[in-house]
């Protein structure tokens, strides 16, 4: 019965890793797409609406689930490579050091 036990919680441990995968995946994508400007979140009367380069579209009661179902959909789209832009990041203003001055 212990090694019945073992094996069961061994068999959650994946389940919860895999979960944790899938969400870091779920939510880099929607991160990536928000810094590139390329998904509106809309919430609407009956929840949100999550649209992607202006024509994937998905609604849901729920934020989580409606960025969940916008990556699944999403994500199975077959196309051509992308290259994310990436903004640059803002100048650091004049008189600003870098590293701390040490004297």
């Amino acid at each position: 019965m212990s090694t019945h036990l073992h094996e069961l919680e061994l068999a959650r441990l994946r389940a919860a890793v895999r979960a944790n995968l899938d969400d870091a995946r779920v939510w880099r994508w929607y991160a990536d797409l928000m810094e590139d400007e390329r998904v509106s979140c809309t919430r609407t009367r009956d929840g949100w609406q999550i649209t992607i380069d202006g024509r994937c579209t998905v609604e849901d009661e729920s934020f989580d689930r409606a960025v969940r179902l916008a990556a699944r959909t999403w994500l199975d789209i077959p196309r051509a490579p992308l290259t994310l832009r990436r903004r640059r990041k803002r100048a650091m203003k004049p008189g600003v050091a870098l590293f701390p001055q040490i004297i």
